[in-house]
């Protein structure tokens, strides 16, 4: 191990590697081939909604289930079979399970007495890792006197302390309020970077997701929908799922039929973005996307996408910065509720066939109250499309 900053020694990090693991827990099948590999060093966010099995990946790794099939890996060493304590790994619960009648040193030292290291060197371990933590006056208190980010830290300090391969973490921020999710968010960051450790971190939150990690494995149902940046997961989304889950908020997914321009309407030639407006029209428009209330114009790669597949329908997806209220607009909607956030309005709009779209305002911009009937244009260039039968992304 090497002296990182502030004298926190750093751990032996691991690489993780799942390699077409399934699980089944009975009839129930909470992972279905998932194929998964972490650099080590990485620090990659498990996002889903409840129940994708995110959690699932984690014990798999911690060992505390088995694998029904597939071949579970840390650094070069094949775990099926391996006894948890011997994976060298360390998982930070949600619940922080602390021992509420042990103070706070002796629970941080808690796993390196049960590995008997000498008293002299749990002492040295503990003062650095609470002194990192910015807990070492906390020592000599039970967890139920101090706060929730304060034992929050504890329990990160006691999965430091044994020095780890990887790092396991279980929704960990979830039972904190909201000040305390951000300030521990900076502090599990910063903390990455010091220590140059693996972590695998379990949310459904997708602004924790965006936020902290280095990838995003998305999952859904079991499948492993996309690994990639946040980045490119936020702005190339594999999927219609994937598009409707990540954002804050999320991406507006529309679908509706293909209507190709015909006569005189039909250009002679593809836009170019000079002809591509934020209004209810486009120039350069080729086909629309028609349903209950108007239509989504497409132009340029995006109608010859459509053309080209044969397409009698498509999934549009676009972000609410991207959806304008104008009167020139091509799909009417009503206005159903309005969140101010300050910096910006939230206008939730619900078209005639029910669905919600949402359309972000900055705050200067005029808003419209709630119950009247307005008109939303796209902006074209950022439209977004999947297929319809299987979801997936529609390249151009």
């Amino acid at each position: 191990m090497s002296a990182g900053e502030g004298g926190l020694d750093v751990p032996r990090a691991a690489g993780v590697e799942l390699e077409g693991v399934t699980k089944s827990f009975g009839p129930n099948l909470a992972l279905d081939g998932l194929s998964l590999d972490v650099p080590a060093g990485e620090f990659l966010v498990l996002l889903g909604p409840s129940g994708c099995g995110k959690t699932t990946v984690l014990r798999l790794v911690a060992g505390l289930e088995e694998p029904t099939r597939g071949v579970v890996r840390i650094g070069d060493q094949v775990m099926n079979g391996v006894d948890p304590k011997e994976r060298d790994v360390a998982m930070v619960f949600q619940s922080y399970a602390l021992y509420p009648h042990l103070s706070v040193r002796r629970n941080i030292e808690f796993p390196l007495r049960s590995r008997h290291v000498d008293a002299r060197e749990r002492m040295r371990l503990v003062a650095e890792v609470s002194s990192a933590l910015q807990i070492g006056s906390l020592l000599d208190r039970k967890p139920a006197e101090i706060s929730g980010g304060q034992r929050q830290r504890v329990a990160l300090a006691r999965a430091i302390v044994r020095r780890p391969r990887v790092f396991l973490m279980d929704e960990p921020l979830s039972n904190l309020d909201a000040q305390l999710r951000v300030e521990m968010r900076a502090e599990l960051v910063e903390l990455h970077q010091r220590l140059g450790s693996t972590i695998l971190y379990v949310t459904h939150d997708q602004v924790e997701a965006m936020t902290m990690g280095d990838r995003i494995a998305i999952m859904n149902h079991g499948v492993l929908q996309q690994v990639d940046t946040p980045e490119k997961v936020h702005d190339r989304p594999a999927n219609a799922f994937v598009a409707g889950f990540i954002g804050s908020p999320p991406m507006n997914i529309l679908a509706g039929v293909v209507e190709p321009v015909t006569g005189d309407t039909a250009p002679a030639r593809s836009p170019t973005p000079a002809d591509r407006s934020v209004g209810g029209t486009d120039a350069g428009a080729l086909v629309s996307v028609g349903m209950p209330g108007g239509s989504i114009p497409l132009g340029g790669p995006l109608a010859e996408a459509v053309l080209s597949r044969g397409l009698a329908s498509v999934i549009v997806g676009v972000r609410p910065e991207h959806v304008s209220i104008d009167p020139a607009g091509s799909l009417a909607a009503s206005v159903t509720l309005v969140e101010s956030l300050g910096h910006e309005r939230h206008v939730v709009c619900r078209l005639e066939a029910g669905q919600l779209v949402v359309a972000r305002l900055a705050a200067r911009e005029a808003v419209p109250r709630t119950g009247e009937r307005v008109s939303l244009s796209f902006s074209a260039e950022h439209l977004q499309l999947f297929e319809p039968d299987t979801e997936a992304r529609i390249d151009v």
